[in-house]
């Protein structure tokens, strides 16, 4: 479905310039992320977090001319098509950290965060280190988007914001996503962040709480998207099994 400048602009607080460049921009040729789709960006919870978090990294202080310089959002663009490939088990977790570290051969900009990022990635259960990772697991399966920092040339301070919001943000999109796949995921096996907290009518009130406070966390730097996140309670209520 369409998304419009406006909507990110009213509805999310995004910078126009930003929403602009990326509700116009064409989607990329043969890049999985991107197969099949007319539009760059969606409601989809993967395509709206993109504008979303670079004007996050917009609002801590990265000029707009670094965040959408071509060479840097082409590497964005092959990054998510290895996170897709590798998310649809057509390549291994392996395989796509060495293809995106090779796209970043000569463009680190901190090599101390780089490879503390490259040491977190690497475990086999993706367990808090350094700036990186939430005790649960289920809700660093985004984590290599990070890579991009990597590509940017952030301060210490804006490593720590950049991390800060990030954690309060895209943990936000996987705690509604496995809301609404709840019943499916346990079927599956597949993990999800409600049977991580226990489970049952537990498991869920203390994935809303967890919610609420990514929320808060969110105002500090965006208060109109902390205000649409929390506007989708109602609808994820619906969600919640009546025998919890």
């Amino acid at each position: 479905m369409f998304l419009s400048v406006t909507q990110l602009e009213k509805d999310m607080g995004v910078n126009k310039t930003i929403g602009r460049f990326f509700v116009d921009r064409k989607p990329p040729e043969n890049n999985s992320f991107w197969k099949g789709r007319l539009l760059y960006i969606g409601l989809g919870n993967g395509f709206v977090s993109i504008p979303v978090f670079y004007d996050i990294l917009y609002r801590i202080g990265i000029p707009m001319e670094v965040l959408l310089e071509e060479k840097h959002i082409l590497f964005m663009e092959q990054l998510m098509h290895y996170a897709i490939l590798q998310e649809k088990s057509e390549i291994s977790i392996s395989e796509e950290l060495s293809c995106i570290r090779g796209l970043l051969k000569n463009r680190i900009k901190d090599p101390a965060l780089y490879e503390m990022l490259n040491s977190y990635l690497d475990q086999p259960v993706l367990k808090p280190l350094g700036l990186f990772g939430l005790i649960h697991p289920s809700l660093n399966r985004a984590d290599v988007f990070l890579y991009v920092l990597c590509d940017l040339p952030l301060t210490e301070e804006q490593w720590k914001l950049a991390t800060r919001y990030w954690y309060a943000l895209h943990p936000s999109y996987l705690i509604m996503d496995d809301i609404r796949d709840y019943a499916d995921d346990k079927e599956a096996g597949e993990e999800n962040v409600v049977i991580d907290l226990g489970d049952g009518a537990e498991g869920f009130e203390k994935t809303f709480e967890m919610l609420y406070r990514n929320c808060e966390t969110m105002k500090e730097i965006n208060p109109t998207l902390s205000e649409f996140l929390l506007s989708y309670e109602e609808k994820l209520r619906e969600y919640v099994p009546v025998k919890a």
